[in-house]
């Protein structure tokens, strides 16, 4: 605000207006305010507690760090991450590697920089031994080998004036003073010299290596010593120390040898290689720097082969290298694992922000895993964590580690360049996006990578692994079209963090550097990469998790050798990409006939019920107790009814053909569910989808992925039954007088049969819809109990159950007959035969023989037509007989100790058995032994597949009775 003063007053205005605007998008109301108070010059109050009141609890990362300006203004080149040495020595490389203040402002010196500085300047002192001169860098692909070699020439060039610069107090202090000038130097790469063609400078062509550094380091007088060795291509021998007795005190850097070698593999020089007179020239090097005071060699020299060329060729090339230059030289790892950390922050940050609030960032994510502790590795709530978090701050441990662990792992991603060249892009993106950020961001999360917009990300993704993580990360991973982004969009809880979203960026980063059993990432490594305090509850992580793990087309899974699965992403389609693309391909059809097959087989398990499945409307009449199950075209729709199904029902119930339908109350109509029949849909064509798969790819399937089919094949079985049940809920009987009456199952069973056998028919008895037996009440209540002027037609009583609507239905005929006989030996009413007037017999408090409430020949009449037959005369001294409900004496008479009745019965009148036998007996402890015997027939064969079989094992299962098949 200062500095506006000295501005004109638009210049001002406009100032203002963009430092309000950036308040607005940081959410800083107090400091917008104040800007806008002191535009309008109006008086400021000083706000409680700075720019932090915009911010409850733990502060952002993005309002405590500052990025160096490149990142900040989203202008982030990020080939500043490429150090080029030769580029540095020619004078035209970038500003950050050509300028030396710029240069190590933004350098952390490690532990193995300060060693390497330290032994270069002892040794171009002149006061370090010859052990010590001949340095080898051989570390992994990106380790910081470049970096140190630019470092070195800037201390090689400043000479003393590096003890005058500020920003060489913090390395110098460690290390010993440069007491020279400056040094000779001379700089090698692999770019710098052509092995076929080598390169023109000021009229002389320079061959080879000896050339380029004879020349770079004495000029042409230090070339005139090897010139004949440069033109034939061959090492020179003793000639070299020469040089640099000419050029001390001398620094030679060599970078890249193993690829120049390589090359130089190609070019015959007499009977060997150029390739062969290089190492052998690097030996004769080595030997002169040891007999040289204040001459040094760095050289690095790659950690694998694979960082080469993988071939034989090359290994032996880096094999015979690595000797030669280890036999005098030390080998220096210039950035230690736990270094890396500060490395990263100091290129990307100005600052870090204050350690206040870094402590308290901290303090909070310890706290949420000393409260998840279960379900994320041990090693996160321990005190060592503390440290790893205070070191990467603002990034997450495991952001840094995905790429400094996992990804580099591969041969081609540079460790220490890699890592920050893409973590320097997360911040860009971040930071431009901070206004939108959801939830808490008190550190940057493996989950806050956007692949979408991150082309560095997924350009380096694709590079290392393959063009085939375009489409993964399209399909499933980033982006409006992703399968992560839509589960995010269908559940509000998961969308306002973005749940899935990061769920899958962070499952995709640890995609790589592990094989076997631990390929992928855990889910308890998962949740540490994803819990943030304040936000979301681990059991979202678990909800999502699943989500994904039904939608995503690349991600797998897998349980071997752990209890915890873990996650990975790969470019073949897992199964549920093919599930998909076929369950396009099922036809409404193909989902009722299957609905239709699957309630069928179901019905052939239905035990109290005649069961029709879908009819036409030509049902012939039903005089037992029926259920119809109609199509799932047949539906309700919210509390009611769709037109369609009232239509059949009512036509169903009330007419038979052209006709009116005689036996009405026997019908009761199942539908289905419009609500939960989709979900019933959903499963169907997925199971329909997997059973296509399985057929169309029998061959082109890998063993977990037929492994796969059969468990989701297995799974939506499960949820079909169940989901099966749940549609056929709705039970509906029609009358006329009535209408539409309906009952709602909500007793859900495993199995539709189970369903309808139990929890459907104790609903229906529950409610009085259907009865076990007739009470007199109902039977005086519908005119059907007998009065002295009004004898009843016992098939007429019974039929009245099955033709009128109005009435109760009944189970079956004991219903009503085992009542009527109750009745009877109850003495409520006497039953007659014959057709009356006179009654051929009255029965009273006894069970009639053969009764039958199908047959015409028996009556319902009132009690008060019984007569006990009149005793008949005795003769004079004679006992009287005794009265027809007195007993005889007891030697009067023939006394049984049991009863046991057998033989074979027609199965026309098996239903006697319970109303000649069972009735009569049932206060004489009776029991009933049975032994039923049903034979095979070509129409009706007994196998373990029919119907038959299983319904007569289960069921004598059920009742404890011995069950026998006779092959």
């Amino acid at each position: 605000c200062q500095h506006f003063q000295n501005l004109d007053k638009e210049e001002v205005q406009r100032g203002y207006s963009n430092m309000i605007l950036i308040m607005k998008i940081l959410r800083m109301k107090e400091v917008e305010q104040a800007l806008i108070d002191l535009r309008e010059n109006k008086p400021v109050a000083p706000p409680r507690d700075g720019t932090k009141t915009a911010y409850q609890g733990i502060l952002p990362w993005f309002a405590n760090v500052q990025p160096h300006m490149d990142i900040a203004q989203g202008h982030l080149d990020e080939s500043v991450f490429a150090a080029n040495l030769a580029e540095v020595a020619m004078g035209n490389g970038r500003e950050i590697y050509q300028n030396p203040v710029m240069f190590f402002s933004k350098t952390f010196f490690t532990g193995g920089l300060k060693t390497v500085i330290r032994r270069v300047i002892k040794g171009l002192n002149g006061g370090e031994d010859a052990e010590n001169r001949v340095i080898s860098l051989q570390t992994g692909f990106g380790g910081g080998k470049t970096h140190t070699l630019i470092s070195l020439y800037h201390i090689a060039r400043l000479g003393k004036k590096a003890a005058e610069a500020s920003y060489m107090q913090t390395v110098l202090a460690d290390a010993a003073r440069p007491d020279y000038e400056t040094a000779s130097l001379a700089v090698f790469s692999n770019t710098t010299n052509d092995p076929t063609q080598g390169r023109m400078v000021d009229g002389l062509h320079i061959r080879t290596l000896w050339g380029e550094l004879a020349w770079q380091l004495a000029g042409q007088e230090g070339y005139e010593v090897i010139r004949a060795n440069d033109e034939n291509r061959t090492a020179p021998k003793g000639l070299f120390k020469k040089v640099l007795e000419m050029s001390s005190p001398a620094l030679i850097l060599i970078d890249e040898l193993a690829d120049y070698c390589v090359a130089a593999s190609g070019v015959v020089v007499g009977g060997s290689t150029l390739s062969d007179q290089t190492i052998s020239f690097v030996q004769e090097l080595s030997q002169a720097i040891a007999a040289t005071g204040r001459s040094v060699l760095v050289a690095t020299l790659p950690a694998s082969v694979a960082e080469v060329a993988n071939s034989t060729q090359a290994a032996q090339i880096l094999t015979s290298l690595s000797s030669r230059l280890g036999r005098i030289g030390a080998d220096t790892k210039p950035v230690a694992e736990e270094e890396i950390y500060e490395v990263i922050r100091r290129r990307l940050f100005e600052n870090i922000g204050s350690e206040e609030e870094i402590e308290k960032v901290i303090g909070e994510y310890m706290t949420l895993y000393q409260s998840a502790w279960t379900e994320i590795p041990a090693n996160a709530t321990r005190m060592e964590y503390r440290d790893r978090l205070r070191k990467s701050y603002p990034f997450h441990p495991e952001l840094i580690d995905m790429f400094r662990i996992r990804w580099a792992s591969h041969h081609d991603f540079q460790r220490t360049r890699g890592v920050l060249r893409l973590l320097a892009s997360i911040v860009a993106d971040l930071w431009k996006r901070q206004g939108s950020l959801p939830g808490t961001n008190a550190l940057i999360h493996p989950s806050d990578v956007r692949f979408e917009n991150l082309d560095a990300l997924s350009g380096q993704l694709k590079k290392l692994y393959g063009n085939g993580y375009d489409a993964v990360i399209s399909a499933d991973v980033s982006g409006i079209a992703s399968n992560a982004f839509k589960i995010d969009q269908e559940k509000a809880e998961y969308g306002h963090h973005m749940l899935t979203q990061g769920l899958a960026a962070t499952i995709l980063l640890a995609s790589f550097g592990s094989t076997s059993a631990n390929k992928g990432i855990s889910v308890e490594e998962i949740k540490l990469a994803l819990l943030k305090p304040n936000a979301f509850n681990h059991n979202s992580i678990n909800g999502a998790l699943d989500a994904l793990e039904a939608h995503a087309h690349y991600l797998y899974y897998s349980t071997a050798a752990t209890t915890s699965k873990r996650y990975w992403f790969h470019t073949k389609p897992n199964i549920n990409i093919l599930i998909n693309q076929a369950r396009s391909e099922i036809k409404r059809h193909e989902l009722e006939g299957e609905i239709l097959r699957r309630v069928q087989e179901k019905s052939k398990r239905i035990e109290f019920f005649n069961v029709l499945v879908n009819p036409s409307e030509e049902i012939p009449e039903q005089t037992r107790l029926t259920l119809i199950l109609l199509g799932p075209q047949y539906l309700t729709q919210g509390d009611g009814l769709s037109e369609k199904t009232k239509e059949t029902i009512a036509r169903i119930a009330t007419k038979k053909g052209s006709g009116e339908r005689i036996y009405r109350n026997t019908l009761l109509f199942l539908v289905c569910s419009e609500l939960a029949t989709g979900k019933l849909y959903e499963h169907l064509r997925d199971y329909l989808a997997c059973l296509k798969i399985r057929q169309d790819y029998a061959s082109q399937l890998e063993a977990d992925q037929k492994e796969d089919i059969r468990k989701k094949i297995d799974d939506y079985e499960k949820q079909i039954s169940s989901a099966l049940c749940t549609a056929y809920s709705l039970v509906i009987k029609y009358s006329v007088k009535n209408g539409f009456q309906r009952l709602a199952v909500r007793d859900f069973r495993e199995s539709l049969d189970v369903q309808i056998n139990l929890s459907l028919m104790q609903l229906l008895k529950t409610e009085e819809w259907l009865l076990d037996g007739v009470g007199k009440n109902t039977l005086v209540s519908n005119n059907l109990f007998p009065e002295v002027q009004r004898p009843l037609r016992v098939k007429e009583v019974y039929e009245a159950f099955l033709r009128y609507d109005d009435k109760p239905m009944i189970t079956g005929i004991a219903a009503v007959q085992n009542s009527l006989l109750r009745f009877c030996q109850s003495g409520e009413l006497a039953i007659a035969t014959g057709e009356g007037d006179p009654w051929g017999q009255i029965y009273y408090k006894e069970t009639p023989p053969l009764f039958d409430v199908t047959q015409s020949g028996f009556w319902l009449v009132d009690k008060s037509f019984y007569k006990p037959a009149a005793p008949p005369p005795g003769k004079v001294g004679e006992e009287p007989e005794p009265a027809p409900d007195q007993a005889p004496p007891r030697d009067a008479v023939r006394h049984y100790k049991s009863i046991v009745v057998s033989g074979k019965v027609d199965l026309a009148n098996y239903n006697q058995i319970f109303t000649s036998f069972i009735m009569p007996l049932s206060s004489n402890q009776v029991e009933i032994e049975i032994r039923i015997r049903g034979r095979s027939t070509e129409a009706n064969p007994l196998t373990e597949s029919s119907p038959q079989y299983k319904i007569t094992k289960e069921s004598a299962q059920q009742l404890g009775l011995k069950w026998e098949g006779e092959e």
